[in-house]
């Protein structure tokens, strides 16, 4: 027993060696499948996330080559698909661009430095919690955030598939140059990308599933191979160096480390965020389990082997996972074979995209931007919950005013503010005894009788020292509104996990108001641990003897006694 505890630690860290002891040989084929597929369509999308991120489009390669090797080790999901996504990228433009001037090589070792920080973070992170980190971006948030990702997304592209020069700013400022500058929109390169958009439609509808990405821009390639790139005034990618990218750490000061922590942050909560549900959601759907702290060391390491090759941050995105899943992806082998698809274009390939279009490389990510944008779920969140809908829109409005990061921030504030406010104003209900003697609130079920002489409620949630003024305002209310025969107050403290301090101060407080008017208070259902507590600030001086567990019926068979 004991020989086998080792063995279970290391494939805890290492589930490479899980899933290869566990692989079928018959599953490869799978695999090579979905891996082709996957990389047919991360190829050219990795290119265009680089453009996205301002960076040159080889780094994008460069993620995915090594990214895919990283998570295939230390990662549990079978089909997450490791890689550039469109919000991580947008982030690096905002953040690395204006750092990096109009050095290429500078803007690089930014980039790299980032993912590096971020792999740090990650990996470091998993010994003191950051595993729960993300969870503090909620569903509303990250919905509003895609939204308005997919809009400022678009407006950094359009300015490309118009052929004119784009501007920095948030969205209304880019959309407004945009309509300024349409009079010098250059004719050839709209005409490329809208042809390519349209392309991009009908083959989505046509071959669902497929890698149409390549299909769009091998023709793209030829067409423009035909025409002459020259002659047709349209930008192109040019030329790309061959060959695997060189292993080292990026050359950067010190200073420019203290300056890129904080987009680091908000790369780990982006990149963390998106890759745990997009993990979830995939082994949901195939009925296996993930380890979440587990896939904080996967993203972790995958950041660093992408740092370390001079690429920038990666996460797990839907689109290519996707992608994945639908080629039959059984295991993280088929991000084996992509990386091994990727290294042979570097090697062999990398002169095939040179007269790739810019507009094509916009529409790419148009495209990708489009399925950022759910209405339906903004719609349907709505008629849920107005005041999360209202945190979705603070996110998506931020978004567009602020950029990324100030956004997502913004509404993660805002978040934490209504939750705040939310809890300082816990509910206090009055309590009543229904025909099959379980006690309710009288506000839902009106037919529920009172207790003679006893005043029943019941608070929900904690007790802070932020909200326990208001609940003792709230209770001398309700006893304000009793009938005078009122000769007691029973507390269901059930759902009430934690009492603090000043909460228990407060609560002495409440009990010694009511004994001036005659009126006991009692507390039902007390926890442990929260006796405990009221027991070490000598609540019993005021509240009398408490004990923990005693019930609603309990209590009140012992006044009943106490009366006769």
């Amino acid at each position: 027993m004991n020989e086998n505890l080792p063995q279970r630690s290391i494939a805890g860290w290492f589930p490479i060696l899980q899933w290869r002891r566990d692989y079928d040989p018959g599953r490869f084929r799978l695999d090579l499948v979905a891996g082709l597929s996957l990389a047919a369509f991360t190829i050219p999308e990795s290119l265009a996330y680089a453009s996205l991120a301002q960076l040159p489009p080889i780094t994008g390669l460069y993620c995915y080559l090594v990214a895919g090797i990283a998570y295939a080790i230390f990662g549990t999901s079978r089909q997450l698909a490791v890689g550039p996504t469109s919000a991580l990228a947008i982030v690096i433009a905002t953040s690395v661009a204006a750092r990096g001037g109009d050095d290429p090589a500078r803007a690089i070792a930014l980039a790299s430095a980032l993912a590096l920080i971020v792999g740090i973070v990650s990996v470091a992170g998993r010994g003191i919690g950051l595993a729960n980190a993300a969870y503090f971006i909620s569903d509303p948030i990250l919905t509003g955030f895609k939204a308005g990702a997919g809009l400022y997304i678009a407006s950094t592209q359009l300015p490309k598939l118009f052929g004119i020069e784009g501007v920095s700013g948030n969205f209304f400022e880019r959309v407004a140059h945009l309509i300024t500058e349409l009079p010098a929109t250059h004719l050839p390169s709209l005409v490329t990308g809208a042809a390519a958009i349209m392309l991009f439609i009908v083959l989505q509808r046509g071959l669902p599933g497929r890698p149409t990405t390549l299909v769009v821009v091998a023709a793209a390639i030829i067409a423009m191979s035909l025409l002459g790139a020259g002659a047709t005034g349209i930008k192109i990618v040019g030329e790309l160096p061959s060959g695997l990218p060189p292993i080292g750490l990026p050359h950067i000061h010190l200073h420019d480390i203290a300056e890129l922590i904080p987009t680091a942050l908000a790369c780990f909560l982006l990149a963390y965020g998106e890759a745990i549900s997009v993990a979830r959601s995939f082994a949901q759907k195939h009925g296996y389990d993930i380890d979440p702290a587990q896939e904080l060391t996967a993203l972790g390491a995958a950041n660093l082997a992408t740092g370390l090759a001079h690429g920038f941050p990666v996460a797990g995105g839907m689109s290519q996972t996707a992608v994945n899943d639908m080629g039959g992806a059984t295991s993280p082998m088929a991000l084996v074979v992509n990386s091994a698809a990727i290294a042979l274009t570097l090697l062999f390939f990398a002169g095939f995209f040179h007269n790739l279009p810019e507009p094509v490389l916009a529409a790419i990510v148009l495209m990708a931007a489009s399925h950022l944008i759910h209405v339906e779920d903004l719609r349907a969140l709505r008629l849920a919950s107005r005041q999360e809908f209202r945190i979705s829109l603070l996110a998506l409005i931020g978004v567009l005013l602020f950029g990324l990061l100030d956004g997502l921030l913004l509404a993660a504030i805002g978040s934490l503010v209504v939750l705040i406010a939310r809890a300082s104003r816990p509910n206090v209900v009055v309590l009543g005894r229904d025909a099959a003697g379980q006690f309710v609130s009288r506000a839902r079920y009106p037919q529920a009788v009172e207790i003679p002489g006893v005043l029943l409620i019941r608070s929900a949630g904690g007790w802070f020292y932020f909200n326990a003024d208001f609940i003792r305002r709230r209770v001398l209310e309700l006893v304000d509104a009793a009938p005078a025969s009122l000769k007691a107050v029973v507390i269901d403290c059930s759902i009430v996990p934690t009492i603090d301090t000043t909460a228990g101060t407060t609560l002495r407080t409440l009990a010694r108001t009511l004994a001036s008017r005659g009126v006991s208070l009692q507390l039902a259902e007390l926890r442990d641990d929260v006796l405990a507590d009221l027991r070490a600030i000598d609540a019993e001086t005021d509240l009398g003897p408490i004990e923990a567990h005693s019930t609603i019926r309990a209590l009140l068979d012992r006044m009943a006694g106490h009366a006769a």
